[in-house]
């Protein structure tokens, strides 16, 4: 006879949130995101060369009901509320292409994001034929920076058009190099809470 244990477990570490947005809320993005726009590598980590701003005033309207599910989804998580007013501080496109890469940051403010408008055609076949634990193209957050054996401390995802990733901005993140043709779009920010 199997014995039945009661137990409890408890979430622990930051909330990395994801959706996918819809068709035409992607497209109004894409829209928004040009190479004429302002530079704006030197407030980046990136080594990249196209990272431009987005004008903040016409993302917001289509993010803000995510950023606001992303509150609710933090009361959830956490069982505590976020209290203050959600202020789009920034936003920039990058337009990665093969050999770029963005190494391990955070951001300042209090929440980032990301999401992705355009993959290259081949990099899912390309990390599929990768050998070793690098996967390329792919977005990693890494919660700490030490190892330890049962701790699950990162976690790796293979963008597609239309993801969209909320987490704080203390979380360290990284996007590895891809050899493929093409650009990988992704357009991000930072969101400060400023208290009611």
């Amino acid at each position: 006879m199997n014995k039945i244990i009661k137990y409890n477990y408890y979430h622990w570490g930051p909330l990395l949130y994801k959706t996918i947005l819809e068709e035409d809320e992607l497209k109004k993005i894409q829209k928004l995101c040009s190479k004429k726009s302002k530079d704006h590598r030197k407030h980046l980590a990136g080594l990249i060369k196209h990272e431009h701003q987005v004008d903040s005033t016409k993302l917001y309207p289509i993010i803000h009901p995510y950023l606001n599910s992303y509150l609710e989804a933090y009361k959830n998580y956490s069982l505590r509320n976020i209290q203050g007013k959600i202020k789009l501080v920034g936003a920039w496109v990058n337009y990665m292409t093969k050999f770029e890469s963005n190494p391990s940051h955070t951001h300042d403010e209090d929440l980032s994001f990301v999401i992705y408008t355009k993959i290259p055609k081949n990099l899912k076949k390309e990390i599929d034929n990768a050998v070793g634990n690098v996967r390329p193209g792919t977005v990693n957050f890494q919660y700490t920076l030490g190892t330890e054996k049962y701790n699950i401390n990162r976690h790796t995802f293979v963008p597609e058009v239309g993801d969209f990733y909320i987490f704080p901005a203390s979380l360290h993140h990284s996007v590895n190099h891809f050899q493929s043709e093409g650009e990988r779009i992704s357009i991000s920010g930072n969101v400060k809470i400023i208290d009611g």
